[in-house]
C-alpha cells in the first residue's frame, strides 16, 4: 500500500525541484504538494497523510504554528521540519511538535532514507490504540538541541572532535553528566577525562550523542510524582547493559560501527517502558502488579495485557526520531526468543549480530543483579544461544564482564 508524504513550502520553485528529484518514488509514495500552511491543513481535513514535510518561514502559518495544528489534529502523521541554518529560532518553536529535523538544502538519498525510516517505526506497534495514545503525547521527549546540531555538524563531512566537543561544552549540565558518566566505572577508562573534547575523542561521536540522548530522556521523565518502577535503578541497569554490550564486542573483535550500535541500542533499549509508565500509567500498575505476583517478565506480561511491549514502543519512537535502522531493529527485539536477523549490521562473518549482543547484555544484566525479589530471573532462550554457538560462549561473555565488575553486586 502506497504512503501518502505531504511537502509544504510557499516557493513554488522549491516544490518544483522536491517534484522531480522524488519522481522515482512515485510507486511507493503518494506525494501531495502545499504551497502554505493553510492549504496543508484543508488537504489533511479531506485525506489521511502518513507523513508531513514542512518548511519553517512561511508568511502567514508558519511551519512551527502548521506542525502544532498536525499534532492536534492528526496526531497519527508523521512530522518532518526543513530548517536552514538561519532558522534556529523557529527549531526552538517547533520542539514540541517535530519528530524530526532536516537540514535544508536535503539531498535526495537524506530525505528518501529519513521518511522510510521513520514510516517504517510504525509497523513496530501493532496495537493501534496504544499508538494513537502515543502518537497524541504533547511533551514526548524530543531530540535535544545539542543532538541536532551535532548531526547537522556531521553531515557536512568529517566532523572536528574539538567542534564537537565545544558544543557539548556550551552546555553546562550536560557537560557535567557526561564527563561524570565517561569517568565513571561503566565505561573503564585508563585515565581520567576532563574536558567534552577529549571525551568525543575518546569514545566517538556516536557514542557521545547516544549519552546526550539517554540522559536527555531520562531526565524528561525523572520529576513524575508516580512511577511504577524505579528510574534510579532501570538507569543504572540500562549504563550496565550498555556497559556489558561494549565489553562483549570488544571480546568478539566487532568493528567500530557494530560496537557503537550494540552500545547505543543497549543504553536505550528500555525507553518504551518510561512512554507506557508515563501515558500509559494505569495499565502500567496493573501490568507490575501481575509481574510482581506472579514472578513473571514483564515484556511477557505487556504482549498479554497490551498486544505489544515497551521494546516495540521504544523503538517506535527511536525511528521517528531517525537513529540508525540497526539501532531500532536491536531494541525493538531485545525480548524475542529467536533471532532478528534484521539487525545484523555490517555482517561480519562469525560475529554475533547486534541484535544478539544486546539481547544477551540485558539477560547477563538480569542474571547478575537482583532487581526484585519477585521479578522472574531470565535465561536466554535456546534458539538465541544457538544463533551465538551455545552456552560456552555465554558463560565466556559472562566471565568476561565479571572480570570487568560490571554487573554490581547482588541484593
Amino acid at each position: 500500500m502506497k504512503r501518502t508524504i505531504l511537502f509544504v513550502d510557499d516557493e513554488p520553485n522549491i516544490l518544483m525541484g522536491l517534484k522531480r528529484m522524488l519522481r522515482p518514488m512515485r510507486d511507493k509514495w503518494e506525494m501531495l504538494f502545499a504551497g502554505s500552511g493553510v492549504e496543508a491543513l484543508k488537504i489533511m481535513a479531506g485525506q489521511h497523510v502518513d507523513a508531513v514535510v514542512s518548511d519553517m518561514r512561511m508568511p502567514g502559518m508558519d511551519g512551527p504554528e502548521l506542525l502544532r495544528r498536525v499534532m492536534k489534529e492528526h496526531p497519527d502523521t508523521i512530522r518532518f521540519a526543513l530548517s536552514g541554518y538561519s532558522d534556529q529560532e523557529m527549531v526552538g518553536q517547533s520542539i514540541a511538535p517535530t519528530h524530526q529535523y532536516l537540514t535544508k538544502p536535503c539531498d535526495e538519498k537524506q530525505l528518501i532514507l529519513a521518511l522510510e525510516q521513520a514510516l517504517g517505526a510504525r509497523e513496530l506497534v501493532p496495537n493501534k490504540g496504544i499508538l494513537d495514545k502515543i502518537a497524541r503525547i504533547e511533551h514526548l521527549p524530543v531530540l535535544p538541541e545539542i543532538y541536532n546540531r551535532i548531526t547537522a555538524e556531521l553531515a557536512k563531512g568529517e566532523p572536528s572532535p574539538k567542534e564537537i566537543g565545544d558544543m557539548v561544552a556550551q552546555d553546562v549540565g550536560m557537560s557535567a553528566n557526561i564527563l561524570k558518566l565517561v569517568n565513571s566505572a561503566y565505561f573503564g577508562l585508563p585515565r581520567h577525562i576532563a574536558a567534552p573534547q577529549q571525551a568525543v575523542i575518546v569514545l566517538g561521536v556516536n557514542v557521545i550523542r547516544s549519552v546526550i540522548l539517554s540522559l536527555h530522556i531520562f531526565s524528561s521523565f525523572e520529576n513524575r510524582v508516580r512511577q511504577t518502577f524505579s528510574l534510579p535503578m532501570l538507569w543504572g541497569h540500562s549504563m550496565r547493559v550498555a556497559a556489558m554490550a561494549r565489553s562483549i564486542a570488544a571480546q568478539e573483535r566487532l568493528g567500530k560501527d557494530d560496537a557503537d550500535h550494540a552500545y547505543i541500542a543497549s543504553l536505550l533499549h528500555d525507553v518504551g517502558k518510561l512512554l507506557l509508565d508515563a501515558h500509559c500509567s494505569e495499565e502500567c500498575e496493573r501490568i507490575y502488579e501481575v509481574v510482581r505476583a506472579e514472578n513473571r517478565r514483564v515484556a511477557d506480561v505487556e504482549a498479554e495485557q497490551l498486544g505489544l511491549t515497551h521494546a516495540e514502543v521504544g523503538a517506535y519512537l527511536l525511528g521517528l526520531w531517525g537513529l540508525d535502522p540497526v539501532v531500532v531493529a536491536a531494541v525493538a527485539h531485545h525480548h524475542d526468543t529467536a533471532p532478528a536477523q534484521a539487525s545484523k549490521g555490517t555482517g561480519q562473518k562469525d560475529c554475533p549480530s547486534v541484535s544478539d549482543i544486546v539481547y544477551f547484555a540485558n539477560i547477563l544484566d538480569h542474571d547478575i543483579f537482583v532487581f526484585h525479589e519477585h521479578y522472574a530471573r531470565m535465561a536466554p532462550a535456546p534458539a538465541r544461544l544457538a544463533a551465538i554457538g551455545g552456552e560456552g560462549k555465554y558463560e565466556a561473555w559472562k566471565h568476561g564482564v565479571l572480570v570487568l565488575g560490571l554487573g554490581g553486586e547482588d541484593k
